[in-house]
């Protein structure tokens, strides 16, 4: 009797619990989120990245479907860089400069950008700006026996002139699959008066494509004058990749019939060791048999 009384306890308490961690679940509001972003690829037509998220506590959820329309300098259908963009699955749309815009995107060193949202009931109304310089990141080699370095310049447009800016962060790495690898020691770099940086090449014996080049690119992100710039530089600083055609080879990835000996050789030891082992269990159990009818 006490101890189903002591169960029932236990559920009022695990129940109460529950609620009260399902309670404090839909407490924290969703917070909806709209982020402008500026990238320059290149140093050629910019283009312009639109986020949209809900923030729930610390927590970051993508928001899809929500239609966002962007501006230059001035939120006026003339000065659209589109029609709606839609946000895709993962909460993001990008949009092109167009053509339509370029004696405007010609006419000054500074713009501003203004992102809009129309048409969803919790995003109505939300708008987002970012205003950047226009800025060039530029990027070079030199070979020196075996030494190998990557120079960065970063101009921006100053009074008409194209002038180096000092303390810009960047990264600079090789461009890998998913992510890029950092071609030295250090994480960033910090460009000098002359808006130069200097960073010594030391990934020897990379894996690079079928002629040895590797893809280095230099990133300045997310900087609050200038935006994000990328640049890119294709070098045959890599190991060529060799392609061996072992089609017709024995191997693990290979056909049924192309199956390794080893291997073979494995699964029928394998195969071999288990029937032995049956047949003979069978042998004894027979034996046996025959033992118990002879004594009896």
């Amino acid at each position: 009797m006490k101890l189903s009384k002591i169960n029932r306890n236990s559920l009022v308490i695990l129940a109460l619990f529950v609620s009260t961690a399902s309670v404090s679940q839909d407490s924290v509001a969703k917070t909806p989120v709209l982020k402008l972003l500026y990238f320059s690829s290149d140093n050629k037509i910019p283009s312009l990245h639109v986020q949209t998220k809900w923030k729930a506590g610390k927590k970051y959820q993508p928001a899809k479907g929500i239609s966002v329309t962007v501006y230059l300098d001035s939120a006026t259908t003339a000065l659209a860089l589109s029609n709606k963009i839609i946000t895709d699955e993962s909460g993001e749309a990008v949009v092109i400069m167009p053509p339509s815009l370029k004696t405007k995107w010609e006419a000054s060193a500074k713009h501003k950008f203004i992102a809009e949202v129309t048409g969803s009931k919790e995003f109505d109304g939300l708008s987002a700006e970012t205003e950047i310089t226009k800025a060039k990141l530029e990027l070079d080699t030199t070979t020196d026996g075996e030494t190998k370095t990557v120079s960065t310049i970063v101009t921006a447009l100053q009074n008409g002139k194209w002038t180096p800016i000092k303390g810009v962060e960047m990264k600079i790495g090789v461009k890998r699959l998913g992510s890029d690898l950092k071609i030295g020691d250090d994480d960033t770099y910090t460009t000098d008066s002359l808006g130069k940086v200097s960073a010594q090449f030391k990934r020897d014996s990379l894996p690079g494509d079928e002629k040895g080049n590797l893809v280095l690119v230099a990133k300045v992100e997310e900087n609050e004058q200038f935006g994000n710039l990328v640049v890119e530089k294709t070098v045959p600083w890599g190991a060529k990749l060799k392609i061996e055609n072992t089609f017709n080879q024995r191997s693990l990835f290979a056909t049924r019939n192309k199956t390794p000996g080893w291997l073979l050789f494995m699964a029928y030891l394998i195969i071999g060791i288990v029937w032995g082992t049956l047949i003979y269990l069978i042998n004894r159990l027979i034996k046996i048999k025959k033992l118990g009818k002879i004594s009896g």
